[in-house]
Order: structure tokens, then C-alpha cells, then sequence
């Protein structure tokens, strides 16, 4: 009697920390620079601008900027040892304010402009060296992008939806941790140079 309970009290030790080494599932929390979207806001927001100064001949004067960064949700399924399949969701805000001044009138508009970015990437992810402590791995993601783009002046309102290709390709990330664990990752794409999160593994 007390052979066998030690043998399945021995079982049950080991099929947990079988399952406790399987773990499939992992939810990630993360944060990322969006270096290439912040830049090409500014560049698109600034040739608008140009355009606007140059045929009507206004002055955009007392121009403020600011963003948060994108923040985002992921999950990866592990499928083999080095494998892994998942989705991220990422959302990135940018803001404008500024003042055009009107050359015939003499008056000043208030202009608020506001940019919301949704990215949806697919991503797969291949671990180069893996322990039960620390993971260094690279991954590459390819997906959509929604983007919304929103003006406000003193009368009128503007709303400019589109959709594109959006991708990231992270050649170097590492995770330190078990089944809460920190990552980094870098980069080139959509999300930027530098992502930056936590995860959880079940």
C-alpha cells in the first residue's frame, strides 16, 4: 500500500513538472518605440503642411507633438521546442496641435490633428537557445495595419480611414524568466527598433 502510494505520489510529481515543462501558452504585455510610424507621421504631417503654406499661403505657427509610444497584446503557441506561432495587437496614438495663421482674412485657425494606428500581425517566432530560464530567439510577423486620421479646425471636421501591409521583423529578442518572465526584442518595422514587455506562461 504505501509502495503504491509513493509510486503515484512520484507520478504525480513528475506529470506536473512534465506539464510545467510543456507549457504551450504564452500571454505577452509589451512596448514599443513605433520609431518608423512616429517618423512618417511627422514627414507626411510636414509636406501637408508645406502644401497648405505654399498654394493658400498660410503660416503654421506654435505646433505642439506628442505620443505615447505603441503599446501592445500578443500570444504564442509553442508547437515544437523551438517553435512558436501566435498573433500580436498593437495600438499607437499620435497627436498635433497648431495654429494657421490666414493671409487674407487676417485670422487664426485652431487645428487639431490626431493619428490612431491598429496593427495585427501573425507572428512566428524560433528559438535559437532555449533553457527553462532564458530564451533567445528571433521572429518575424507580417499583417495589416489600420490607420485613422483625424483634423479639427474652427468649423469643419476631417476623417481619413486606410488599410495596408504591416510587418516586424525581430532578429534578436531574449526572455529571462519561467513562468513570469521579461523580454526584449530588436528590430526593424512597424513596431520599431525596440520592444520591451512581460509574459506568462501557462
Amino acid at each position: 500500500m504505501k509502495k503504491s502510494i509513493i509510486i503515484l505520489g512520484l507520478l504525480f510529481f513528475t506529470l506536473i513538472a512534465k506539464a510545467q515543462e510543456n507549457e504551450k501558452h504564452e500571454f505577452r504585455v509589451g512596448y514599443s518605440d513605433a520609431t518608423f510610424l512616429i517618423m512618417g507621421t511627422g514627414l507626411s504631417d510636414a509636406f501637408g503642411d508645406a502644401i497648405v503654406s505654399g498654394i493658400y499661403g498660410a503660416k503654421i505657427d506654435n505646433a505642439e507633438d506628442s505620443t505615447l509610444g505603441m503599446f501592445e497584446i500578443g500570444y504564442r503557441n509553442r508547437i515544437t521546442e523551438r517553435l512558436k506561432i501566435g498573433v500580436d495587437v498593437s495600438y499607437l496614438r499620435t497627436d498635433k496641435s497648431f495654429e494657421t495663421k490666414l493671409p487674407n482674412s487676417g485670422g487664426i485657425e485652431h487645428n487639431k490633428r490626431r493619428a490612431q494606428y491598429f496593427l495585427v500581425l501573425p507572428t512566428i517566432e524560433f528559438s535559437y537557445v532555449r533553457t527553462s530560464f532564458i530564451n533567445f530567439y528571433g521572429s518575424a510577423a507580417a499583417g495589416i495595419i489600420m490607420m485613422q486620421t483625424k483634423e479639427i479646425d474652427n468649423t469643419n471636421a476631417y476623417t481619413d480611414n486606410a488599410t495596408a501591409f504591416g510587418f516586424q521583423v525581430n532578429p534578436v529578442g531574449l526572455r529571462v524568466g519561467k513562468k513570469l518572465g521579461g523580454f526584449a526584442e530588436l528590430g526593424f518595422g512597424y513596431k520599431g527598433i525596440i520592444v520591451v514587455g512581460i509574459s506568462y506562461k501557462l
